[in-house]
């Protein structure tokens, strides 16, 4: 996922480091890079977790915020054979990218800031939203990253679900190799993760959805939150660690 990051926190000439990694040529080596190696052998939550986690929460009314490569869109199991998918990036880059990979489901695409508020897609609104692997690469507005999870769960329909996955700083173990990358992410200014932790997103969570889960699997939180039937905000939520206390996936 590519996100603009304001004006005010770049020097003239400077580029945001995370928008040029998701050009189509580096897409291309997403799944073998990120997907596959970085997933099992940094973070220690492997492809395999990660589409349960799609497989468990997708919905046949999908918006898939950051697609990525669209790995995870283009394996999972959607419950109905004619999925309604629409892709939001702020790159188009990886819009055409996934748009052709999934091209037997005709989705749509939309070019968006997950920063700002998100353009208006009709309708009642998603039954799931993905978000996967893109908080990390969020920078920090003077409002806080909860900002983001305020801009989606307006686009979820009633009772509609929001599920992700992001890589912490804080509160979840971190390996010698594993904390070296995420520092080297920080510094290329791919990851903006610096405060993220397993409080900071249970705090964002509980703020805007009805009800919320998380687990911790090695260096990642993945996350459930589930919008209210009347479309309240809610106030309930669990957090609970992967077998062996947040270590790596089997």
């Amino acid at each position: 996922m590519t996100v603009q990051v304001p004006a005010s926190s770049l020097s003239p000439g400077e580029e945001f480091e995370g928008q040029p990694y998701y050009e189509e040529r580096r897409l291309r080596l997403y799944d073998a890079v990120v997907v596959k190696a970085s997933n099992r052998l940094l973070w220690r939550c492997p492809k395999a977790r990660l589409l349960g986690h799609y497989n468990s929460w997708i919905s046949s009314s999908h918006l898939e915020v950051g697609p990525g490569s669209g790995y995870y869109l283009d394996h999972c199991r959607f419950p109905t054979a004619d999925p309604d998918i629409t892709l939001l990036d702020l790159n188009a880059d990886p819009l055409r990218f996934v748009a052709q990979r999934l091209s037997r489901y005709a989705p749509r695409t939309r070019q968006a800031d997950v920063l700002e508020p998100l353009p208006d897609f009709g309708g009642p609104g998603f039954s799931s939203i993905a978000f996967n692997y893109v908080l990390h690469c969020v920078p920090n507005p003077p409002q806080g990253k909860q900002l983001v999870f305020k801009h989606l769960r307006q686009a979820l329909a009633p009772g509609g679900v929001l599920f992700g996955s992001t890589v912490l700083t804080r509160g979840v173990p971190h390996t010698p190799v594993s904390r070296a990358f995420n520092r080297l992410y920080q510094r290329q200014g791919s990851f903006h993760n610096q405060l993220d932790s397993v409080p900071m997103l249970h705090d964002a969570l509980e703020r805007y959805f009805d009800w919320h889960w998380l687990e911790v699997r090695g260096s990642v939180a993945l996350f459930v939150a589930k919008a209210s039937p009347d479309g309240a905000d809610g106030r309930g939520g669990s957090v609970r660690d992967a077998p062996g206390g947040g270590g790596g996936c089997p």
